[in-house]
């Protein structure tokens, strides 16, 4: 009788283990970055706060931007049908696993106790190294007439061609077969069919409340590159801005002036540059260079040698004047100017750092950064540049845009500190470093003012002593720090649906008294608008907690920072030999 208790006690608690176990890995997804890439809830606390999605590595998906050179039966599929099961594929992950529980057990997940891997590739949505399903999967895609397919958008009620790459970069749209769109649906709107991808955009005229990444009003283009839309720095020139800035070196006719703070793994960028000096724009750059004669981007060096018509600031540096040249822009033909917050970087010319960029269409504009540009060429840098008596221009619409540059121009103590006091309603600033305390004390006034005040601050400059945000935040005041690998990268501020300004210029006492800097102060109310959009898309995309700590830049709190190869903290520590991503908070 005691034997049989006994066993019966051990089968039970064999049970209860087992059970454990099963509950123990199991999570809810709370995210499908794509079929294969997945969000859980690793931590079981409800609050989508985990650091990097679980990645499923023994199958691959098609993405629409996908390189499948190594892969022969499948380099046949081209863009459009690349796009269609890049969606498809999604829609069907989505619908299998979102906001369900699945098990977890030797890197592996499986929902209703079968490995999704094989779900995937059973349903012709992933494929292995097995040419079979490589082939069955592109026998899938085949199968589909394409051309009876649309991009719809529920809200605009308009519907593109598969093959129209300025709307596929948009959100919330839906593909959806001809004979289920709505009758409401212009049939004029069925458009773009075999454009180029890579121009069309940049000489459309159409704005989308789907799309962010691209606003245009007349002869002024803005690039909203979003937070962590990728998860590891990319080579590839995918993005708007770096779209539109390979289309002005491409179609340069006589002249190419550029000063930037370096360039890093943007061969497209690169080679454009050096294809452009073959058929004989006349070429010449700035960069930021140390004492030791060394640029932060290793691959100046080898533009350095193809160009050579460059100038730096190091004489600065052997002055012990510790300053950089840290502007972002291009003057071509002495007519269109590209310039903003981007690095020619593959962190920032990516959507995986948040920057804005512009393009501006203004031979008034480009005469201005030509000046500037011509200083620091002819080795005038910092403090010995002087300022620009006429910095304003109008351009079409009566858009009114001041340039200015530092250090000559105080751009703080003149402009930024008297607008922030003059505004009446909101004051939303995204920012990577805001150390500055005369900005400190003018937003503490305006917030006492009744001025709503947000600000998005980068998980880098959170952690810095010289950051301003903790006695903001005790003062009353907003502040979200993100929680993304990428960086908050951004120097602007929007003010009261009237003023919005960007440029390359951090919020500090260097930015302001010693780096070659240039900011755009424009005066537009449809511009500002847009930039409280984007201000908008990226507050609400932070949890609400950062907005009473702050995470590291390197760490599981931080989205994708502890496997995408950067060192986001700058400690020279990268991914799993960084101590925030060895112990979970």
């Amino acid at each position: 009788m005691k034997k049989n208790i006994l066993l019966f006690i051990c089968i039970i608690t064999i049970l209860l283990l087992f059970f454990y176990i099963q509950s123990n890995n199991k999570y809810k997804v709370y995210k499908i970055e794509s079929p294969n890439i997945i969000f859980l809830d690793k931590n079981k606390n409800l609050i989508f706060d985990e650091n990097s999605p679980f990645v499923l590595s023994d199958v691959h998906c098609i993405e629409k931007d996908s390189d499948l050179d190594r892969y022969p039966i499948l380099k046949s599929l081209s863009y459009k049908e690349k796009f269609f099961w890049d969606y498809k594929s999604k829609e069907f992950a989505k619908k299998s696993l979102f906001n369900k529980y699945v098990n977890v057990k030797n890197n592996k997940i499986y929902l209703n106790n079968k490995d999704f891997s094989k779900i995937l590739i059973e349903a012709k949505y992933a494929f292995d190294d097995n040419e079979d399903t490589q082939r069955q999967l592109v026998n899938a895609i085949k199968t589909f007439n394409l051309d009876e397919y649309f991009i719809y958008f529920p809200v605009s009620k308009k519907a593109f061609s598969l093959d129209s790459a300025y709307k596929i970069k948009s959100n919330n749209y839906k593909i959806i077969h001809v004979s289920k769109l709505p009758k409401s649906v212009n049939k004029s709107n069925l458009t773009d069919r075999n454009v180029d991808k890579k121009i069309r955009f940049i000489q459309s005229d159409v704005f989308d409340d789907e799309n962010l990444n691209l606003f245009k009003l007349d002869n002024l283009k803005i690039f909203f590159q979003d937070l962590n839309k990728i998860y590891k720095p990319s080579e590839k020139c995918n993005s708007f801005a770096c779209l539109a800035l390979k289309n002005e070196i491409d179609n340069a006719k006589f002249s190419i002036d550029f000063a930037i703070y370096g360039i890093n793994n943007q061969p497209e960028i690169y080679n454009a540059l050096i294809k452009a000096k073959q058929r004989g724009v006349k070429i010449r750059g700035v960069f930021d260079f140390d004492k030791r004669n060394i640029n932060y981007y290793p691959d100046i060096e080898y533009l350095k040698k193809q160009i050579k018509t460059i100038n730096t600031d190091e004489i600065f540096e052997f002055k012990n004047f510790p300053a950089i040249m840290h502007n972002k822009f291009f003057v071509f033909d002495n007519s269109i100017v590209w310039t903003g917050s981007s690095n020619i970087s593959s962190t920032d010319l990516t959507e995986f750092n948040a920057n804005y960029s512009l393009l501006i269409n203004s031979k008034d504009v480009a005469k201005i950064y030509t000046s500037e540009f011509n200083q620091m060429y002819n080795g005038k840098f910092h403090t010995d540049k002087i300022s620009f008596e006429k910095n304003t221009v109008i351009l079409k619409n009566g858009i009114k845009v001041q340039i200015l540059f530092s250090p000559q121009d105080n751009i703080i103590d003149n402009l930024i500190i008297p607008i922030i006091l003059s505004a009446k309603e909101y004051i939303y600033i995204p920012i990577f470093f805001i150390t500055h305390p005369a900005i400190r004390d003018a937003l503490i006034t305006a917030h006492k003012n009744g001025v709503d005040i947000k600000i998005i601050n980068d998980a880098t400059n959170a952690h810095s002593k010289y950051s301003i945000h903790k006695e903001l935040r005790k003062a009353g005041i907003k502040i979200k720090t993100e929680n993304y690998a990428g960086k908050m990268h951004m120097k602007a501020m929007f003010v009261d649906d009237k003023i919005s300004v960007v440029g390359s210029m951090n919020y500090t006492k260097s930015g302001n008294n010693k780096n070659d800097e240039n900011v755009l102060i424009i005066y537009n109310k449809e511009i500002t608008k847009y930039f409280k959009r984007t201000f908008i898309h990226l507050w609400n995309k932070i949890p609400d907690k950062y907005e009473h700590y702050d995470p590291r830049a390197e760490s599981f709190e931080s989205i994708g920072s502890c496997n995408d190869g950067i060192d986001n903290n700058f400690d020279s520590k990268i991914d799993s030999d960084d101590i925030g991503c060895m112990i979970k908070n």
